[in-house]
């Protein structure tokens, strides 16, 4: 049974998340018939099944230590939100291996968009790096031509000052 906050239906700016009635003449509150049920303790579930999802104790899950440390049989594993690609793809396969229920993500999708994804970023590494190899390349050609062209202003600064000697040596 879903319990909302009194009116919530009616004011869009009211959450339908619970909030106790405490007006004076709140319906709901005095319990009068053909109005919303408040949270009573009658409503509660029984202790041998409250917070379990399946049957299944959820527990967060965030290292591959902490899954191999859950008992299938009376356990299941929620996924911490911070674990990145590569640690996750290994966790799902250890859980696929050891028969862990995971609650929060379908096992066989995860995998292959973690594996889809994976194999893009190493494509896309390969590029980057091969380009990089290219870059580099084309820069140690430019740099042997300007070490050419240096060179070769050296030898004209020579060439330059072996005319002036001869100039000079002419005149006299």
């Amino acid at each position: 049974m879903k319990f909302r906050r009194q009116d919530s239906h009616k004011k869009a700016r009211l959450a339908s998340s619970w909030r106790k009635p405490r007006g004076r003449q709140s319906k709901m509150r005095l319990k009068k018939r053909g109005y919303a049920r408040p949270i009573s303790v009658g409503y509660g579930s029984p202790k041998a099944t409250r917070g379990k999802v399946k049957g299944l104790d959820p527990i967060v899950v965030s290292t591959l230590a902490e899954l191999t440390a859950l008992d299938a049989k009376t356990q299941a594993a929620v996924f911490a939100k911070s674990i990145g690609a590569r640690k996750r793809e290994g966790m799902l396969k250890a859980a696929k291996e050891k028969n862990i229920t995971i609650l929060n993500i379908d096992v066989e999708k995860a995998l292959k968009t973690i594996a889809d994804g994976l194999a893009a970023r190493k494509k896309d590494k390969e590029a980057r790096e091969a380009k990089k190899k290219e870059k580099k390349t084309l820069d140690e050609k430019v740099k042997k031509e300007e070490k050419e062209e240096e060179l070769s202003d050296e030898e004209k600064k020579e060439i330059a000052e072996e005319e002036k000697r001869k100039v000079l040596t002419q005149k006299q």
